[in-house]
């Protein structure tokens, strides 16, 4: 009989991810100097494009930059969070719940009333569900996740060395 040590199921693949996620950011918190003492990881902003949002949103060690490791840690964090019932997949309600904590709290920390733009981003929200579940069932799976996670990441990783930092900004 025959063992692999590659996982095959997603929930193998979450525990290697979070493992080497975990490794990774020890390995780095021993050799980086302290996180700013307001930091209790990525939280700015909830939503957002271009190269200072994606930053602002997973940089969990307020470094300045985004590792792989980091960014899979934070993902794996909310789409756990939002699987309120542990069924190892996201509604659309989930998903979207999910996502207005983090906006909600985005606007109580700046003080700001919801505006036309909070709503928009809800909306925006539902659009995105639908575009994240490739197989229209409804469901967002741990694969989906994952599928967009890695485009998203190397999208955002721009010279490709396999960090997000001020360096992968694209040009006007």
């Amino acid at each position: 009989m025959t063992h692999s040590l590659r996982p095959t199921t997603p929930s193998q693949r979450w525990t290697a991810i979070a493992a080497i996620a975990g490794l990774t950011t020890l390995l780095a918190a021993c050799a980086a100097p302290s996180a700013p003492a307001s930091g209790d990881g990525p939280a700015r902003p909830a939503g957002g494009h271009g190269n200072s949002a994606f930053i602002g949103g997973y940089d969990a060690n307020q470094d300045g930059q985004v590792t792989r490791a980091e960014y899979d840690a934070v993902r794996k964090q909310r789409f756990t969070a939002a699987d309120t019932n542990g069924d190892g997949w996201l509604s659309e309600a989930e998903y979207v719940a999910e996502f207005e904590g983090r906006l909600k709290q985005q606007y109580a920390d700046q003080k700001k009333p919801h505006d036309d733009a909070y709503a928009s981003s809800i909306k925006q929200a539902h659009v995105r569900f639908g575009i994240l579940d490739k197989n229209k069932d409804g469901r967002l799976s741990v694969d989906e996740e994952l599928a967009i996670a890695e485009r998203t990441f190397k999208g955002a990783d721009t010279n490709g060395d396999g960090v997000v930092n001020a360096a992968d900004a694209k040009k006007p």
